[in-house]
């Protein structure tokens, strides 16, 4: 059992030299990775808040009531946020990247073409449910720029793809709210070609980092371990739960509440656009404070500790954002939009959770380990809004806000449980 202890943690120290080993991470072509990545996953990210800004004219339009309408589309796209990870377990897109990048990308784009057609709520959100199956490409790109990037940059160059989360909901927020006067059926045709747009960009300039798929080969080989058999895996999995559930729920709900207050659809648009564009500039923010840290540790613990500051912040915003959302919100329009604002910063923590990927797998496992803590992340994506929805008609928008102040305090408790997991691992070896 120890022989095999021990052999696990040199593998996992191994990753961390990974990057100094090879070449693709001297190469200045790292930084078109991380921006074409980045860019596929903003114009992906559109459908987030596209959707709840024409949610009214698509109730309108299939003759169903618009708090059905949002219940299901909200909720089906989160589902599907969970169910995605599913689709990369056991690794099998881990030399097969640009593979699961065009199933994730088909899945959202048909979709926002056939949606301005359909004529019932099921078929709706059927559609919203493929279209949440993009999520997947977090796991891929974690994985694909883990090659192209050293641990000390690893956060800044996945910033650009976690951040193209929010400021896809900011661009998919502010271009619906412009596009409402042509039809909301062509504001989505409109937005389906700059989905296209993103996925052709991407499959023009993206390669994998050659050398890093022939380590997870020879990795492979030699490793045959349960990713799931990791105290780490489950700890890490539910540990962005607070940030994981603001985000998807505000995306979706958040144009909701803005009308329930009263506000008009310009309002909400720019609401969303400055929500998702300051959380996107938080995802920068906290990768360059989360890799300074990092800058010069060797040890994963040390690396990982560092990451979880970062996180431990992530959770406080949330729960300051929600309650500047409900109590102030209703006082002005300027209130709800610092509010908004504040937890849209929590995205300081999604670069450094991802960037910790070499910290808690080895080689071998990074792939299988990426989903894996991609399932159990999104876990929340998939009950938060189903959740909220309840909470939202049986007891009003404050149960909503509730839920997220409550989750914020789990996840410093969370925080703490894997510092002191840390400290056991380093006193007596029994698990990584």
């Amino acid at each position: 059992m120890f022989k095999w202890i021990n052999a696990l943690r040199k593998k996992r120290e191994r990753v961390i030299q990974l990057g100094e080993k090879t070449s693709e991470n001297r190469s200045n072509y790292r930084w078109i990775m991380a921006l074409v990545t980045g860019f596929l996953v903003t114009t992906s990210f559109i459908s987030l808040t596209s959707f709840g800004v024409a949610m009214p004219f698509i109730a309108r339009s299939i003759g169903v009531n618009p708090i059905l309408v949002n219940t299901f589309g909200v909720d089906s796209f989160s589902i599907a946020l969970f169910v995605a990870f599913f689709l990369g377990s056991g690794g099998v897109f881990d030399t097969r990247i640009k593979l699961g990048v065009l199933i994730a990308q088909v899945a959202l784009i048909v979709p926002q073409f056939v949606i301005p057609s359909v004529s019932t709520l099921w078929l709706l959100t059927i559609l919203r449910f493929c279209q949440g199956l993009v999520i997947m490409i977090l796991a891929l790109f974690s994985l694909q720029l883990s090659g192209w990037f050293n641990p000390s940059e690893r956060a800044i160059s996945l910033s650009f793809t976690m951040g193209g989360i929010p400021l896809g909901g900011a661009i998919g927020g502010i271009l619906s709210s412009r596009l409402l006067a042509l039809g909301w059926q062509e504001m989505y045709y409109l937005s389906a070609l700059i989905m296209i747009i993103g996925a052709v960009t991407y499959f023009i300039f993206a390669r994998n980092a050659k050398k890093f798929e022939e380590e997870i080969l020879a990795s492979k080989q030699k490793t045959r371990v349960n990713v799931w058999s990791h105290k780490m895996t489950w700890i890490m999995g539910f540990l962005p739960t607070p940030v994981a559930w603001s985000l998807f729920s505000m995306g979706g709900f958040l144009p909701s509440f803005g009308y329930h207050l009263g506000y008009k659809t310009l309002q909400v648009g720019n609401l969303m656009f400055l929500w998702g564009i300051l959380g996107g500039a938080s995802c920068f923010i906290g990768a360059l404070i989360g890799d300074k840290m990092v800058k010069g540790r060797e040890k994963n613990d040390d690396i990982l500790h560092a990451r979880l500051n970062i996180m431990m912040i992530a959770d406080v915003l949330v729960a300051v954002g929600a309650l500047m959302i409900i109590f102030l919100g209703p006082m002005s329009f300027i209130w709800l939009v610092i509010g908004a604002v504040i937890n849209a910063f929590s995205q300081i923590l999604a670069p450094n959770y991802w960037a910790s990927l070499s910290n808690v797998f080895p080689t071998a496992l990074m792939g299988a380990g990426a989903f894996a803590l991609g399932l159990l992340s999104n876990i929340p994506s998939a009950i938060g809004p189903l959740t909220s929805s309840f909470l939202i008609d049986r007891i009003g928008w404050n149960g909503f806000f509730a839920i997220m102040v409550v989750l914020a305090g789990v996840g410093v408790f969370l925080n703490i449980s894997a510092r002191q997991h840390m400290l056991s691992y380093r006193s007596d070896g029994k698990d990584i």
